[in-house]
């Protein structure tokens, strides 16, 4: 609705300062038009009134807010045309004869407005929920840092989850590792790490044992040797793919370094596809030295600032066709040659054959992060809110801001299922994953995981 909302407002900054066209309407607008016009306008705003009123806690939306006002005015003027439909003439007349120092002004008020519209869009209070504790709608599990990326071990017993640093420009790196959660405990575990030679990466990359980690997206596959393969895009201390083999200990799972490869300087990634022959897709999501300024105005204005490559035989290549703004969560089905595609500035999942090197559908979403595919559903999480919503949260260790959890038919790319939440004890989530009828839920900023139950 925000987006309809700046167009429609950009739209009439523009048009009212074309004088002949105001003037022609103006002109055409005696009489019984006026009261013709008012019931129209009383018409009009009670729509819009009405609209805006019977939204769900409206007031905590920018646009419900501004159909509410906009609405209250429209009925207002309404009722002026047709009580005093001589006086409005009146006025309209001392409009046109005056008409520039009137639609200057107006116009940038209009063009005001549909900037902060596409900017902004919850307006409402943030819960406090610095203390981890559930209620009604979300539970939480305590003592996780940043979960923000998730996939299941192939004994469907824990969850593998990469403990985000955070990237530029919006967090400094810091320290990140890798977790696990027992599920049928909830219980976290942390993993052994043991370094052996580098054969599944660039054997000219090299990782000391002390080395810190900083994990963003992962991938789990088990390649064509029959190995659990883990790959995992990293931050800390350079820019790199790791390459783990996960194997199944007593009571858990340890990782084995396998080799790392490491990133080229023009390409910053977010998130890995692997395949199983051990090559993969990688999200570049935009340059490196990005401002916060450039990073907002790509917000903005859904600016292309990168793409998908494909590494294979130590070769990073661009997959041609998949330009967008903000490329972020990936993942491939390979059975079926899909590759699906988040686009969080663009507001965009996209699939792509790999076979056909085409694009075959895509779904509206609001700052889309990663994707799980499970029996053939696809989940995205959204963040309902637009870039200049986010306030202290980069001051907190979580947020309450509003989210949805969307589940779409893997092949139609329909919406089976939406899961709002406002208010509450979780926030800023990146990936929602379906176990054993609940959806659990990890952050990029959190200290905690969430689940609620599919029912």
């Amino acid at each position: 609705m925000n987006y309809y909302l700046a167009f429609f407002f950009l739209a009439c900054g523009l048009l009212v300062l074309i004088k002949p066209l105001y003037s022609y309407l103006f002109s055409n607008l005696v009489g019984s038009k006026v009261k013709i016009s008012g019931y129209f306008a009383l018409f009009f705003g009670i729509i819009l009134f009405l609209t805006g009123l019977l939204q769900p806690e409206w007031s905590d939306r920018l646009w419900s807010v501004i159909f509410v006002v906009m609405g209250t005015l429209s009925f207002l003027k309404g009722v002026w045309l047709i009580a005093l439909p001589n006086h409005a003439s009146k006025i309209l007349e001392i409009f046109i004869k005056h008409y520039y120092k009137i639609a200057v002004p107006v116009s940038i008020l209009y063009l005001f407005i549909s900037v902060t519209v596409v900017s902004t869009d919850y307006i409402g209070p943030q819960k406090d929920i610095s203390k981890c504790e559930s209620d009604d709608h979300i539970k939480v599990i305590c003592g996780f840092s940043n979960p923000e990326d998730i996939v299941i071990t192939p004994d469907n017993k824990f969850f593998f989850i990469s403990e985000f640093g955070g990237i530029g420009p919006y967090a400094e790196h810091t320290p990140g590792y890798f977790a696990l959660m027992d599920l049928n405990t909830y219980e976290k575990k942390v993993p052994k790490i043991t370094f052996e030679e580098n054969s599944w990466g660039d054997a000219s990359c090299i990782r000391s044992e002390l080395d810190i980690f900083n994990p963003h997206g992962i991938d789990l596959v088990e390649n064509d040797e029959g190995f659990y393969q883990l790959a995992v895009i990293n931050h800390s201390p350079f820019e790199s793919i790791e390459m783990f083999e996960i194997i199944k200990t007593e009571s858990s799972w340890d990782m084995i370094w396998r080799g790392c490869i490491r990133v080229p300087d023009h390409y910053y990634f977010n998130d890995v596809a692997l395949k199983k022959d051990g090559s993969f897709y990688a999200s570049h999501m935009y340059k490196r030295d990005i401002s916060m300024e450039e990073w907002l105005m790509n917000s903005l204005f859904k600016s292309i600032s990168g793409h998908v490559v494909l590494w294979s035989d130590n070769t990073f290549n661009k997959v041609d066709g998949t330009d967008g703004s903000g490329p972020n969560g990936i993942l491939l089905d390979e059975s079926s040659g899909l590759l699906y595609v988040n686009y969080n500035q663009g507001d965009n999942l996209s699939v792509y054959d790999i076979n056909q090197n085409t694009k075959t559908g895509s779904y509206f979403i609001q700052s889309p992060d990663n994707i799980f595919l499970k029996g053939g559903s696809v989940w995205l999480t959204s963040l309902d809110l637009q870039a200049n919503d986010f306030g202290d949260c980069a001051e907190k260790t979580n947020c309450s801001l509003p989210f949805s959890i969307h589940k779409l038919n893997q092949k139609t790319l329909k919406r089976e299922d939406k899961f709002s939440f406002s208010r509450t004890v979780f926030g800023l989530p990146t990936i929602a994953v379906p176990h054993d009828e609940k959806i659990f839920m990890g952050s990029f900023h959190s200290d905690r995981i969430g689940y609620f139950s599919e029912e």
